[in-house]
């Protein structure tokens, strides 16, 4: 390397400069001029100006450069950046690569030179010579460097541009002929199909209403579409799966086999359906004649006689108040300001965002269901020590099982799911109810019991649909579960499934989740029919929320 400007050169330095230097890189004669039909006369490129050199360069300064640029990169770069379009731009173009080639080669050979002289007397400051450009200069800055040294190469590119961009076909999107028709016609159809949907749907409450029914239309309607709901789960998956029954009122995807679907999964064949029900129940059969009864006849009604009597005498129970106590129910309203965690028993807790599930028209998720269920739980394992109250009925020995078991038993199996472990501290076997929340589908609410006093398998069903699915399940369950804690096999000698011919039904879409803890909190007293009913359902809401405010069951049910 060489020596700093004011530094003695060595004898090796000496040497290598006195070496002769290579030649710098011909360069290529400019290409032929083209015909051109512009008469217009390039300007002479005007000679690079010199710059005085800077002391702070001159330590910066390291070999001189040996090699100039190749001058023909430069003239087929600016050959790629010519127009097709603008045919006046070429020569201009050819002129000016000519001339780019011939002064970068011109200012290397002199910077060469200079170095070389500058080198030799140790002084590079008297040279004051600026650097060839750079051949990797960019496509944009070389265009730019063009457009502005000569407008008519602007102005052509742009021309051409402008040309292009008229080329392009644009196409208009437009509305099909018969496009406003058919809206129409469609628009007609859906409106004549909620008219016919509408009369069927009051002819269907008229019939009910004659058939006992007692709420207004708005509930009818909210339990016919809950109704329908529950009829397309198996075939269509109308309701979405959620933990807790939150968004069961999303609209549902409609029928496949309908183009136009009636809001809440009400279609006219439901409807024809229900009212061919509903007629056919008014036109069945009558009830047979008087005639003269025989001596067990006889005997039956003075039987049922002597029972009415005995219950007007000493009732087995009141009915059901209208309300709480003014002081109870100021103490529910308060609960329902109330923010944060409600109540704690046990490993169960309510926040202020499950409590408000029992306000009127909503639906009850696990956390309520399982909370009331461990009250009940806990009633049963006080009374083991401490006696009932003076009138009251002494509550059975229950277990209750969480509305986890039966989404694990019937997801999983027994084995898959390790449902042993449930018991692995208590024998169910020694019980005198197992109390099961069943949630179907993520979608409705029903309560279940295995009665070992009774020896039956029991499921209880606001809406009143078949559950044979349930009957079956626990029945393997029971077998199962002996197998593996008794080690054989389960006699169900004697067993029944068991369903209440007058169950109590709900007359709207969303109190399955209250009918399931009044079912399970009256299994667990021993009681063989409910004295509540869908008009029972304010009361028992703000009655659900008064127990669990104070983690506790009330002794007037």
């Amino acid at each position: 390397m060489y020596a700093p400007a004011h530094a003695p050169l060595d004898e090796n330095a000496q040497d290598h400069l006195a070496m002769p230097s290579p030649p710098p890189s011909p360069s290529p004669p400019p290409p032929p001029p083209r015909a051109s039909n512009s008469s217009r006369q390039l300007p002479s490129r005007p000679a690079i100006p010199a710059f005085p050199s800077d002391p702070v360069i001159q330590g910066q300064l390291g070999r001189p450069s040996i090699s100039a640029p190749d001058v023909r990169n430069i003239h087929q770069r600016t050959q790629s950046h010519q127009s097709v379009g603008a045919s006046q731009s070429r020569p201009i173009l050819s002129k000016y690569a000519s001339m780019q080639a011939n002064a970068v080669a011109s200012t290397s050979k002199n910077t060469l030179e200079a170095s070389k002289v500058s080198g030799l007397h140790g002084d590079t400051r008297s040279a004051g010579l600026m650097s060839p450009p750079s051949t990797q200069a960019s496509e944009s800055s070389l265009r730019s460097a063009v457009t502005q040294q000569y407008p008519e190469v602007g102005a052509a590119l742009a021309e051409t541009a402008q040309r292009r961009q008229k080329s392009i076909k644009k196409y208009i999107e437009r509305e099909h002929i018969h496009a406003k028709q058919h809206k129409a016609r469609v628009q007609e159809e859906k409106k004549r199909t909620r008219e016919e949907m509408e009369k069927d749907l009051k002819e269907l409450y008229h019939i009910k209403r004659s058939a006992g029914f007692r709420s207004d239309f708005e509930s009818f309607r909210s339990l016919l579409s809950y109704q329908a709901r529950l009829e397309m789960l198996d075939k269509t998956g109308a309701l979405s799966p959620s933990p807790s029954l939150v968004d069961l009122r999303a609209r549902a995807k409609a029928d496949s086999h309908r183009r136009h679907s009636f809001p809440d999964h009400v279609d006219p064949d439901f409807l024809q359906r229900a009212i061919r029900k509903a007629q056919e129940a008014l036109q069945g059969p009558k009830p047979p004649k008087p005639f003269v009864p025989s001596l067990e006849q006889l005997r039956l009604a003075q039987r049922a006689k002597d029972e009415e009597i005995e219950q007007r005498l000493r009732p087995k129970r009141k009915p059901l108040p209208t309300s709480l106590p003014p002081e109870d129910e100021a103490e529910v309203d308060a609960l329902f300001r109330k923010k944060g965690v409600i109540s704690k028993i046990a490993r169960e807790q309510v926040s202020h965002e499950d409590i408000s599930r029992l306000r009127p028209c909503q639906w009850l998720n696990d956390e309520i269901i399982n909370f009331y269920g461990q009250l009940i739980l806990t009633r049963a394992e006080e009374s083991k020590e401490n006696p009932p109250k003076k009138g009251s009925k002494k509550p059975l020995n229950a277990h209750y099982f969480s509305t986890f078991f039966w989404s694990k038993l019937k997801g999983q199996g027994y084995q898959k799911a390790r449902m042993s472990k449930w018991t692995k501290k208590i024998d169910i076997f020694s019980k005198d109810v197992i109390l099961i929340p069943v949630n179907h589908n993520n979608a409705h609410w029903t309560a279940a019991a295995i009665n070992f006093r009774k020896k039956r398998i029991e499921s209880y069903d606001s809406m009143g649909m078949e559950r044979g699915q349930v009957f079956k399940l626990l029945r393997q369950y029971l077998d199962e579960e002996h197998r593996d804690k008794k080690k054989k096999p389960f006699d169900f000698t004697g067993w029944q499934d068991y369903t209440l011919p007058d169950t109590p039904q709900q007359e709207n879409g969303y109190d399955c989740g209250v009918f399931t803890c009044q079912f399970l909190e009256a299994l667990s007293r021993g009681e063989e029919d409910f004295p509540f009913t869908q008009d029972n359902m304010p009361y028992l809401r703000r009655k659900m929320v008064w127990e669990i405010g104070h983690a506790k069951l009330r002794d007037d049910s």
